[in-house]
């Protein structure tokens, strides 16, 4: 055979070679991805609180993923019924042959050490038969600390103190998960926000304003410091921390409760944010509950951030901080829309 004809079949054989290597890739990743993803028995995340927003949407999406998701909350507060609202409407869509989301909700505070202890207590009765605890803990109750010295105090109490708390109250439930999963037990908290740096100083605003943003800086790096030093005891235990940075987003967006698209005497129409654009196949699944009924949204984090938050949640690995950007992504997983009655 000629230069040209051992060209050829050279090339095709290498062509040949990489197919079969990417095939093996994949093939070897696939078995990589079903090693590290929990169980169903061991698949149940903790998030503490459904009162904010974030806290709403990061539950709600989860249990849509397929995870077991229980939601602390204030009792009969807006987030348990926006909670429970959006199960029932899921649980009603979901088809017959498949599982139905796995959501429920229970009493927290993390500012109230009974309450956690009780939350605790609770979390580990209510374990499926074979499960000895939680894959997660993800911390999202918190105060901005906007206001006056009582805000400045609630910051304090309940993003720092409160941190403290949540380790320890379910650090045991944590553990007992990590012991039968190797990449289980995991405690989130959330990081730095754009305003941890006190930008209204370095502006030169008002003094209240300056006030309220150096309580709320404090309150951030008070969190940051409470998780570092609890990544350093809690490793022994085989226990991860894991802090969720919000760079492109502020503590009072963070800690914003979950917002009022429409009054209860109007259409349940959904008006678009001016600071997103949303997908025109978004789905909407309104809840009719008794009584007069309005209209609600969970939307803080895009799409690749709720991924990213998986990523962090599954990987063998899971770096001690990842960044939830909300910039560069104008495409939003929003929760359903949502009634309750009033």
């Amino acid at each position: 055979m000629d230069s040209l004809t051992w060209l050829s079949l050279g090339l095709q054989l290498a062509a040949l070679c990489c197919i079969v290597g990417a095939l093996l890739l994949y093939l070897l990743r696939k078995v990589r991805v079903a090693e590290v993803l929990p169980t169903d028995s061991a698949k149940t995340v903790l998030v503490t609180s459904v009162d904010t927003a974030l806290g709403l949407q990061i539950a709600t999406y989860l249990s849509d993923r397929g995870w077991r998701v229980i939601a602390g909350c204030r009792s009969g507060g807006l987030g348990a019924r926006l909670a429970d609202s959006w199960l029932q409407a899921h649980v009603a869509a979901t088809p017959e042959d498949q599982p139905p989301p796995r959501l429920a909700t229970l009493e927290l505070d993390v500012a109230r050490e009974d309450l956690l202890e009780e939350a605790a207590r609770a979390t580990a009765q209510h374990l499926p038969a074979g499960e000895h605890g939680v894959w997660a803990v993800i911390n999202t109750a918190g105060s901005s600390g906007r206001g006056g010295a009582a805000c400045w105090e609630a910051a304090l109490r309940t993003n720092v103190l409160g941190a403290l708390r949540v380790a320890r109250s379910f650090a045991p439930l944590l553990a007992a998960a990590a012991a039968d999963h190797p990449h289980a037990g995991r405690l989130f908290y959330i990081g730095l926000t754009s305003d941890t740096a006190c930008e209204y100083l370095s502006r030169g605003g008002s003094v209240a304003a300056s006030e309220g943003s150096a309580a709320a800086a404090a309150a951030r790096w008070g969190t940051w410091g409470a998780a570092r030093a609890l990544r350093a005891s809690l490793r022994a235990r085989a226990l991860h921390v894991v802090l969720l940075h919000t760079p492109d987003l502020s503590a009072a967006e963070i800690y914003a409760p979950p917002v009022q698209l429409t009054a209860p005497s109007q259409p349940t129409s959904r008006p678009d944010t001016p600071s997103s654009e949303v997908s025109a196949t978004t789905a909407s699944c309104a809840v009719t509950m008794p009584g007069e009924a309005a209209e609600y949204s969970a939307k803080v984090l895009p799409t690749a951030a709720l991924k990213l938050l998986e990523d962090a949640l599954t990987s063998p690995a899971p770096k001690d901080s990842y960044y939830l950007k909300v910039k560069h992504d104008s495409w939003f997983t929003r929760m359903p829309s949502l009634r309750v009655g009033h």
